[in-house]
């Protein structure tokens, strides 16, 4: 069992690997974690060690560790697989919602709002709380999928992809104007048009990864 000084390190690696504050393909220093987190050495190995299992970490034989690198293969792998499994938890969840449900959306979108008004000036400092509540809102959306595997599985891969995103909303100098998506999929959910639904989640995910190779990848 992870003491709660680990748990902590872990969650502020992962958060810092994720919203791009260490970079990819950075070295990671076990005394330099252990003087960032205020933890000693046994924690920072533990938590190497679970993000090395995650894919976010890369141990490098008896040289030490390094935050993983991204690229465009890995991004579209993680993408392709990410659409294929949300789009078909939100048809489930569609056929199970119920008010709850509804309210549960309704939260989130407001939330999000909120979030995205705030920083619309400014990517760079709210980048963080907007991936936050955009993946808030998502995993709203597909909360009534009955199958635990296939949440788990699509939380780990915003995991994956959290990292891609974040960078892109930072280091976007002009974000284009583009149609409000969520507020069309709520529509269409509430009414429970799964198919139209389903179509305009695909879309929007398709739409928001090309976005991220664009930033990210201009010379592909």
């Amino acid at each position: 069992m992870s003491s709660p000084d680990a748990n902590s390190t872990l969650t502020q690696l992962r958060n810092d690997i994720l919203d791009g504050s260490i970079e990819p393909a950075c070295k990671l220093s076990i005394a330099q974690l252990g003087e960032r987190y205020a933890a000693s050495a046994a924690p920072v190995r533990e938590a190497l060690s679970s993000l090395a299992a995650e894919g976010l970490v890369i141990r490098k034989g008896q040289r030490g560790y390094w935050a993983a690198p991204i690229s465009i293969e890995e991004f579209v792998d993680v993408a392709r697989l990410r659409e294929m499994l949300e789009v078909d938890a939100l048809r489930q969840s569609i056929e199970n919602g119920d008010l709850d449900w509804e309210a549960d959306i309704a939260g989130a979108r407001h939330r999000e709002l909120q979030v995205r008004r705030a920083g619309r000036d400014s990517y760079r400092h709210h980048a963080v709380e907007m991936i936050r509540e955009n993946r808030r809102f998502h995993l709203a959306l597909i909360a009534r999928c009955p199958s635990r595997w296939q949440l788990r599985f699509i939380s780990t891969l915003y995991d994956q992809s959290e990292r891609f995103r974040c960078l892109a909303l930072i280091n976007q100098v002009d974000r284009p104007t583009v149609a409000d998506d969520h507020e069309l999929i709520v529509e269409a959910a509430f009414n429970r048009d799964a198919e139209w639904a389903c179509a305009l989640l695909r879309e929007h995910i398709s739409r928001s990864n090309q976005r991220v190779i664009e930033t990210l990848f201009p010379n592909r």
